[in-house]
């Protein structure tokens, strides 16, 4: 009982901002597997919220194979139609709408991929963070270890648990990202012992470095449109 309640503290850290449990995750001798475990679960969480929710969103709206059937035979019923059948009598909009059912046939089961995906893609997006963070911190003069990073930055992803308001058809959330953000700061503070604005910048690096990466991506791709529209 007590591990389970050591556990639900330390998933509820990010979202709850506990400074005290971020403090004493740092001398955790277990941080790093326990901040894995929390991680993982609360994807797992978040995925199978956002899986109830797309399947309740799904029963409550039409069925879209029956939409597009019901929108092929009234665009076989418009004049157009049978003016260009008369122009080309093999002329027919079924393979058009054969591809839109295949689409949404496979978009059925993007909910459960993403179900699937969600606990991969928390714990990519925190060794990723880490890392670059841990390199920052050490940096701006933090003493913190590798593992004392993650262990600590793990518990920011309690701020996911916004995310399974998703479980409510239709519903969305906003401020995860802040509120993330926000707890990798008291983490990065606690792992490193960094004074306020130093773990501030070393919290802040690593999404800059993906904004300057993602412009640079950018505008290689539009120079090459460029380059190969001026080349046709």
């Amino acid at each position: 009982m007590e591990s389970l309640a050591h556990f639900v503290r330390l998933s509820t850290a990010g979202l709850l901002l506990d400074v005290n449990t971020f403090r004493a995750q740092r001398d955790n001798p277990y941080a790093l597997r326990e901040g894995f475990l929390v991680v993982i679960v609360l994807g797992v969480i978040v995925g199978i919220a956002s899986l109830i929710g797309s399947i309740l969103s799904r029963m409550a709206t039409p069925d879209p194979v029956a939409v597009i059937e019901a929108l092929q035979r009234s665009f076989e019923r418009i004049p157009l139609f049978s003016g260009l059948q008369e122009v080309n009598p093999d002329f027919s909009f079924e393979p058009i709408f054969d591809q839109l059912t295949a689409v949404f046939s496979i978009l059925q089961w993007s909910s459960l991929v993403g179900a699937i995906a969600t606990p991969v893609v928390y714990v990519l997006r925190w060794l990723i963070y880490g890392t670059v963070a841990h390199l920052a911190a050490r940096s701006l003069g933090g003493d913190g270890t590798f593992a004392q990073t993650l262990g600590c930055t793990a518990l920011a992803s309690g701020a996911n648990l916004l995310a399974t308001v998703q479980i409510i058809p239709f519903a969305t959330v906003a401020g995860t990202t802040l509120l993330g953000l926000i707890g990798c700061y008291l983490g990065l503070r606690a792992a490193h012992n960094l004074p306020a604005w130093r773990a501030f910048w070393a919290t802040l690096i690593g999404p800059i470095l993906l904004i300057l990466i993602l412009l640079v991506v950018s505008c290689g791709a539009l120079a090459l449109l460029i380059a190969s529209a001026q080349g046709s």
